[in-house]
């Protein structure tokens, strides 16, 4: 009995603390997500004025744009089947490349002196661009990759001519009224020599 108890007991401690455990994970889930959504809202009315405050928010919005545009191909490429190649390592390093120059970003834009931002920009800004041509070209050599050969779309477009035309030449063989004609004609006579 005194087994029973002390097991019982600890099956109840042990899911409360799985419990407790996941509620607090998913209570953490929800405040990143709306502490993002927060962010993300910040950042594009930021985006929308002008000065070195708006220069920052729109790099800062390009990079994580342009990160998101290559995550987003290469989910597609290896979707259809694509060759991906060393993308998903690049990747990897391209985010972690983009989330320095964010760091850098986010330095600047708390920075209080306005002229000060508009001096110092030049170096995040030269790194954002790099970070975002190099997502750039990601995304296109994958859309490259997963295209077709144009040599092997020519030989199919040619069998789906020949095949349309092999289709055309037995229909005019065999015009469809003829071909209605027939099964009538079956069934009248049958008609006739049954009555």
């Amino acid at each position: 009995m005194e087994i029973f108890l002390a097991t019982t007991l600890a099956a109840i401690a042990s899911s409360a603390l799985v419990g407790f455990v996941l509620v607090r994970r998913a209570a953490r889930a929800l405040s990143r997500t709306i502490d993002n959504a927060r962010d993300r809202a910040l950042l594009r009315a930021r985006a929308y004025g002008v000065g070195p405050v708006a220069e920052v928010a729109r790099l800062r919005r390009e990079l994580t744009r342009s990160v998101a545009g290559a995550h987003r191909a290469l989910a597609a490429a290896r979707a259809v089947g694509s060759p991906v190649g060393d993308v998903p390592a690049l990747l990897a390093r391209l985010e972690l490349a983009a989330q320095s120059v964010d760091g850098e970003l986010r330095v600047l834009e708390a920075h209080p002196d306005r002229a000060r931002q508009a001096a110092q920009l030049a170096g995040p800004r030269s790194r954002a661009v790099v970070v975002c041509t190099s997502a750039a070209r990601l995304s296109d050599g994958l859309l490259q990759a997963a295209g077709h050969d144009e040599q092997e779309l020519a030989l199919l477009q040619a069998a789906c001519a020949i095949e349309a035309d092999s289709l055309r030449a037995a229909a005019n063989a065999h015009p469809p009224w003829a071909r209605q004609a027939q099964p009538v004609q079956q069934r009248m006579s049958g008609w006739h020599g049954t009555g």
